[in-house]
């Protein structure tokens, strides 16, 4: 068993409150967060040996890339800034992938809920200022809609699994609502991709589930009144999406861009965050937004970033849950619904990554960390009763 020195009480509760911070307050993930780092350096060297894994090796494999392509960097200066930047990321995932194997089954839980609690608190407050028209598209304080919604989209992986047909009506309309809300929040952040992938998470999630057809309509309409309610209060923004369908929002120019330097850093890259360096003078005046700042899709920004081999290991770091996953969804144990949402998660947040970026994010990326962290969990559970039974 993997032990924590102190009261497991209190990095719960800093999980817990990690959690509903993601999106809530970005310095309230930073103190939360970083106290449970800091709780996690403080514990015995024995333990944190046992909690680490193949899922940490792997983990460490990419830091030990992205140091690399600082050191290596066209701009040094401009790519140290990832050194502090992603220090809650690379640190947090540790922290994380460690208590939540110290856990027992009801914090563990409750944690899991907490997540899928705090994404429908996101969204109502996101869907407040939408329908005030405080903003154009749904978002919080503390993010921008691209952030607001693959957020959203993580938060329904797991919200879908937390449905159990053997539970009471009460506990099913509660899952229906929590589901419904979210989707609604994914719509009216506007992002058409997002959109696209949470309908199609929700269509997989009724297949392979069978859900049953009246649950599954009963959420499309809730999620449908929702929608038409705030697109009636806040209608400037829908029409111009409506109008313009193949918008491209600068990714044309970003990829013709990404086109003409593809070749000129290939193995290690030109260094993390330096976009606005890298980016042909050439086609900048041809950008409606000149704050632009990334690549716009997560897959070209590693291999600009950190070239060939931060790519090769950034596609294993992504595509490893999943191929580790097969030989336990095959059983039956008793998180197996957790994995799954976990995984419905993160590969929510792989296609989102296609028209955005989440690994330099402050949050996502933690988020990302968070979800990686419950896939070597549930390994290390699946493992350890396949060793109690032999």
């Amino acid at each position: 068993m993997i032990k924590s020195r102190f009261n497991t009480e209190i990095p719960l509760y800093l999980t817990i409150a990690t959690v509903f911070s993601f999106l809530l307050s970005l310095f309230l993930l930073q103190i939360f967060a970083g106290l449970l780092v800091i709780l996690y350096l403080f514990e015995k060297f024995e333990d944190k040996k046992k909690g680490f894994d193949f899922f940490g090796l792997a983990f460490l494999v990419f830091i030990i890339v992205r140091i690399i392509s600082i050191i290596f960097s066209e701009f040094p200066s401009v790519s140290a800034e990832s050194i502090y930047k992603d220090m809650l990321f690379y640190l947090g995932f540790y922290a994380l992938n460690f208590y939540l194997k110290v856990f027992d089954e009801k914090k563990y839980t409750i944690i899991i809920n907490s997540f899928a609690a705090a994404a429908v608190l996101i969204t109502l407050i996101g869907a407040i200022r939408f329908n005030l028209g405080a903003v154009e598209r749904a978002q919080t304080f503390s993010s921008g809609y691209t952030t607001f919604s693959a957020y959203l989209l993580t938060g329904l992986g797991v919200q879908l699994f937390l449905f159990d047909d053997t539970k009471s009506k009460r506990s099913i309309l509660i899952w229906m609502a929590g589901t419904a809300v979210i989707l609604y929040g994914i719509i009216i952040s506007l992002g058409r991709t997002n959109i696209a992938i949470a309908g199609l998470m929700f269509l997989i999630f009724i297949i392979i589930r069978k859900l049953k057809i009246r649950y599954a309509v009963i959420v499309i309409l809730l999620t449908a009144v929702l929608s038409v309610i705030s697109f009636s209060a806040n209608t400037l923004l829908v029409s111009q999406r409506i109008g313009t369908p193949l918008q491209l929002s600068d990714r044309d120019i970003i990829y013709k861009g990404a086109k003409e330097i593809l070749f000129d850093h290939p193995l290690l890259g030109f260094g993390p965050r330096t976009f606005p360096q890298i980016f042909p003078d050439s086609l900048k005046s041809q950008l409606s937004d000149t704050g632009i700042g990334s690549w716009h899709n997560d897959f070209l920004q590693i291999y600009f970033e950190s070239g060939l081999l931060g790519e090769i290991i950034f596609l294993i770091l992504l595509t490893m849950p999943f191929i580790i996953s097969i030989k336990y969804l095959r059983k039956d144990y008793i998180n197996k619904n957790i994995l799954l949402g976990a995984l419905f998660s993160i590969g929510g947040l792989i296609l989102s990554a296609v028209t955005s970026v989440f690994i330099n994010s402050p949050v996502l990326s933690v988020v990302f960390a968070f979800l990686f962290a419950i896939v070597a969990r549930e390994n290390k559970i699946f493992n350890s009763l396949k060793k109690s039974t032999v």
